[in-house]
């Protein structure tokens, strides 16, 4: 026990709460200065006051604004923008002489896209489509077992049981086999999940593996809410998957806990899988990995006729939370605010920034048909209670919302007026918008958008639609309790 100013007694305790006020005090003007939208500022100020020590002790993990400083040495965009500025120069000026040809709302997607994450547009893709665990994966082993130079793999979720073992076995084969093998986990997604076993077996066979801010590590540590939820997999440099599925059992049959999974994901070849390899060698790069010869690596393939290649336009959309511009949450408020008479949605979580919000209750109120899925039967109650006090404004606005109850929803894909179609890792909810690397693909394709609208309507057929009254009639305790979860929203 120690003496205060004026000769009485200040015990441990006091001290304590003493330092927690005048820190609480300082990162409440810090949080002010990084004017952060009010929601933001004032979910982080309660957070600081109402938890001692363990508030502050949040923010300074995960409500830094990392935009004034960097997390990571080398953005994906940036590289984009280094290696590939000559091919992006000469798309701006493509789409300026095209303006009039193109339609509009293509062009102002194809242009924000360029110039919030230097999304190189690619012409010639060959996509395969899947919505189920289950065929994907028995293409993906076969790819992986046929390859021959190299496997880059990029996962936030990486499960050391049976679906993940059979992979190990197979990375490990082609390893000994001499194929490059480069296996890339986020730090907290992956943290218990692959065990000591499974990497042992990875280097003792060669695989060169890394972990994305490990945790185990003081940097990684204080990082652990920022993390890579990308999913890629490029093989020979020839062959990319990515989408919503990590590996674990779940994704093929539910697992324990759903009768089923419901997913999208994506097989490439084509122009797409170089910027998609790009991705990943940034990704490695960042965990500490080492490359040579890196402007081949980030070369485009070789030119195709025109006549015969298959022609389907795309561009790659990276985003993170030192990043420019929140590039995803870009794309997806684009795409609602320019739909003419359609707009598709479907995510498991559904926790928006105020601007989507918006941009979907606009678009209803215009006539728009407006459709949002998310899952019925959730894997984390509090983003789920979050989701349901956004609905009474939207349903009021004329947006139809439907809860997936075959299984579990974690499909992510917005569509509009079946011309435009986004699928990829980031869900409709601000950690994906603020706090995760993330990583979309965006198609410019009537065909695609059709397929993707199909299967929309297919999986209605599994959902129960919410109604306005429904929405009205919610019990007083739960709309506290949800209401409480949303005050929150900004820090989930």
């Amino acid at each position: 026990m120690t003496e205060g100013m004026q000769g009485l007694p200040v015990s441990g305790a006091s001290l304590a709460y003493i330092l927690h006020i005048i820190i609480s005090l300082v990162l409440t003007v810090q949080i002010l200065l990084d004017n952060k939208l009010p929601q933001s500022s004032i979910a982080w100020i309660l957070a600081l006051y109402l938890f001692p020590y363990i508030g502050p002790a949040f923010y300074l993990i995960s409500g830094v604004n990392w935009k004034r400083r960097r997390i990571v040495q080398q953005r994906p965009e940036e590289l984009f923008g280094t290696h590939l500025k000559p091919a992006l120069d000469h798309q701006q000026s493509y789409i300026a002489r095209e303006y009039e040809r193109l339609d509009n709302d293509v062009v102002k997607t194809l242009h924000m896209n360029l110039f919030s994450s230097n999304a190189l547009i690619t012409m010639y893709n060959q996509v395969s489509v899947y919505h189920q665990g289950e065929p994907m994966f028995q293409q993906m082993l076969d790819d992986l077992r046929s390859a021959q130079q190299s496997i880059h793999l990029e996962y936030f979720l990486f499960r050391d049981d049976e679906l993940g073992s059979e992979i190990v076995e197979i990375l490990a084969e082609r390893s000994a086999a001499g194929v490059d093998v480069r296996l890339l986990v986020d730090g907290f997604g992956s943290m218990f999940t692959l065990s000591p076993a499974g990497k042992k077996q990875l280097e003792k066979a060669g695989v060169e593996f890394r972990t994305f801010l490990n945790p185990r590590n003081i940097i990684g540590a204080l990082m652990i809410n920022y993390s890579n939820h990308r999913k890629i997999a490029v093989i020979d440099g020839e062959t990319a998957y990515t989408g919503g599925m990590n590996i674990g059992r779940e994704y093929l049959d539910g697992g324990s806990r759903f009768n089923c999974w419901r997913d999208t994901h994506v097989r490439i070849t084509g122009e797409l899988v170089a910027l998609l390899q790009s991705v990943f060698l940034a990704d490695w790069m960042n965990s500490g990995g080492k490359l040579k010869e890196l402007d081949k690596l980030f070369s485009l393939m070789e030119e195709h006729d025109e006549e015969t290649s298959e022609h389907l336009p795309a561009q790659v959309i990276c985003s993170g939370p030192d990043s420019t511009w929140y590039a995803v949450q870009h794309l997806y408020f684009n795409m609602i605010a320019n739909a003419d008479s359609k707009v598709l949605i479907q995510s498991p979580y559904f926790v928006p920034d105020d601007g989507v919000k918006t941009a979907l209750e606009t678009a209803a109120l215009s006539g728009i048909d407006v459709r949002l899925m998310m899952t019925g039967n959730p894997d984390k109650k509090i983003p789920f209670w979050a989701a349901h006090t956004y609905f009474h404004s939207l349903l009021e606005a004329g947006v139809k919302i439907y809860l997936y109850t075959k299984g579990f929803l974690h499909s992510k894909m917005v569509v509009i007026d079946d011309t435009i179609v986004t699928t990829g890792s980031c869900n409709m909810d601000v950690r994906s918008f603020f706090l995760d690397y993330e990583l979309n693909l965006v198609f410019y394709d009537e065909a695609m958008g059709k397929e993707f609208s199909r299967e929309f309507e297919r999986d209605m057929e599994d959902c129960i639609e919410l109604s306005r009254e429904e929405a009205r009639k919610t019990h007083v305790a739960k709309n506290l309790r949800n209401s409480i979860c949303r005050v929150f929203s900004p820090l989930l």
